[in-house]
């Protein structure tokens, strides 16, 4: 109902005892003029919320920036339901690209390694610290997984980064130097931060020196830190594996790793049915086999629909 309108004094609307109606001409000019204020302050609440996200959130890729990271990550630490682990990357090659091809393709590079680290981390808090420094604070994906988890996601996000990508016409490639704090209870991020800073500098000196990634783990003792570090094997495919119609597999892609189940298979491919990126819902797509491992978790929803 607009807010002025004539016929509300019909539908019980009274007006005071020395007012005198408005013509319908003044009532429309009045309503005109509230529906400018309405829209202004909609425009008004736009701009803040668009300034709130700015102020937590890189512009360049969309991702949490350091202030929100630090806000975000305090609460996660402490969460009880997980077993987080600090993370903090690095790029290797990224320089030369700027010199050599200009900053808009290193700002496409940037936005492709980000891209491929939510892929690869789902809904993982994520975060660019500012030039090709990034950070992550992965958990465990399950209450009974491994003490050594991070192992396996740290790898994956460095096979995820390392292929070629298509810019401007040119294919060029990173690879990430990662370092690695598994919290282990403890909730001083500052620390966590410090010591995955870290085994990053462990991790771009080995780069430097070998002319390979590397990622270096940073594991508490009782005589302090022990520090580990491996080359990631970025070209190697997974061993195939035989597939009938039915049987769980992983699907390995990017870097991440997806539940799926066969819905067809010839010898050297299988059409199968996985999930998707964020979790939500499934797809169905072609897989070579290399690509596939045998899948021994189970997974309620896909396999239950494959025995259905």
């Amino acid at each position: 109902m607009r807010i002025l309108d004539p016929a509300a004094a019909d539908m019980g609307g009274v007006l005071p005892d020395d007012a005198e109606p408005r013509t319908g001409a003044e009532a429309a000019r009045l309503q005109a003029r509230i529906d400018q204020l309405a829209a202004h302050v909609q425009l008004l609440e736009q701009e803040r919320a668009s300034l709130r996200w700015m102020a937590g959130h890189d512009e360049l890729t969309g991702l949490a920036n350091r202030r929100l990271f630090h806000a975000l990550a305090p609460e996660l630490l402490r969460g009880d339901d997980c077993s987080p682990a600090v993370l903090i990357l690095d790029l290797n090659g990224f320089k030369p690209i700027n010199d050599t091809y200009g900053h808009d393709a290193g700002d496409e590079v940037l936005c492709a390694v980000a891209a491929r680290m939510t892929a690869c981390l789902g809904d993982h808090l994520v975060a660019r610290f500012g030039g090709d420094e990034f950070a992550a604070l992965p958990r465990a994906p399950r209450a009974d997984a491994p003490e050594t988890w991070w192992h396996e996601v740290a790898g994956s996000l460095s096979a995820a980064i390392a292929p070629p990508m298509d810019v401007k016409g040119h294919a060029l490639s990173v690879t990430a130097s990662i370092g690695v704090v598994p919290a282990e209870g403890s909730a001083d991020l500052l620390d966590l931060l410090r010591r995955a800073d870290q085994a990053m500098f462990s991790a771009k000196r080995h780069a430097s020196t070998t002319g390979k990634a590397g990622i270096t783990w940073v594991v508490a003792t009782g005589n302090g830190d022990h520090v580990e570090t491996y080359e990631p094997d970025l070209t190697a495919p997974a061993p195939a594996v035989a597939c009938r119609p039915g049987d769980p597999v992983w699907v390995h892609r990017n870097g991440a790793r997806r539940a799926g189940v066969v819905e067809g298979a010839c010898e050297w491919a299988a059409l199968v049915r996985y999930r998707c990126p964020n979790g939500a819902g499934t797809m169905v797509d072609t897989i070579p086999t290399s690509c596939l491992t045998v899948r021994a978790e189970a997974d309620p929803y896909l396999d239950r629909r494959a025995a259905g």
